[in-house]
């Protein structure tokens, strides 16, 4: 089946899109993992969160604007589709980044180095590792089955071919629901801080 050049180019924006989640992803649950360890977390660190779930969750909105465009402007009849009721509800890295946020301003107002990570902090920390580590897992898995391991320009034409890339957003989707319930403790930001980008 022939993709037409909207789609590819649509394929093509998804695909950069979940290469750079992959990576920032990988990142951070480098960081989150160190910082758990430790049992404290520097403000750099944390301000290294915030910007990769930041830049995490306005891809992943990205990436559901491409999929409904996607599927108004197919050619023919589309055969994956995603539930899609849930979208905002299970904005996971969104409810991180603000909850990254909160913890950046709580510290900066607090003139502190570093966060201690302890009680409610240490137990969302968890929560962001595990999240990171399922979704690193989940990548791994699909390109070590589906893709078998390609790399490079032949890996791109394939999950634009093949439309993976909404088979990833669907992976992603799925593990986020699995959080959806967690409270993320956000307090209303203070005047300090404007612009932490």
């Amino acid at each position: 089946m022939k993709l037409n050049d909207y789609e590819y180019k649509i394929g093509q924006q998804s695909y950069t899109n979940i290469e750079d989640i992959k990576q920032r992803n990988e990142k951070n649950m480098d960081i989150l993992s160190k910082s758990i360890e430790v049992g404290t977390i520097k403000n750099e660190e944390l301000l290294k969160l915030y910007k990769n779930y930041d830049a995490i969750s306005t891809e992943i909105m990205e990436l559901w604007q491409q999929y409904g465009q996607y599927t108004q402007n197919s050619n023919f009849i589309f055969s994956k589709n995603i539930n899609t009721n849930k979208v905002m509800e299970n904005d996971i890295h969104g409810k991180i980044k603000e909850y990254m946020l909160s913890t950046l301003n709580r510290e900066m107002k607090n003139e502190k180095s570093k966060l201690k990570l302890e009680g409610e902090d240490l137990q969302s920390f968890k929560y962001m590792y595990e999240i990171s580590s399922r979704i690193y897992e989940y990548f791994n898995k699909f390109n070590g089955e589906t893709l078998k391991a390609i790399k490079g320009e032949e890996k791109e034409k394939k999950v634009i071919k093949e439309h993976y890339w909404l088979d990833m957003l669907q992976g992603i989707y799925d593990i986020s629901n699995d959080y959806a319930n967690i409270q993320w403790k956000i307090e209303a930001p203070t005047e300090e801080i404007k612009n932490v980008e």
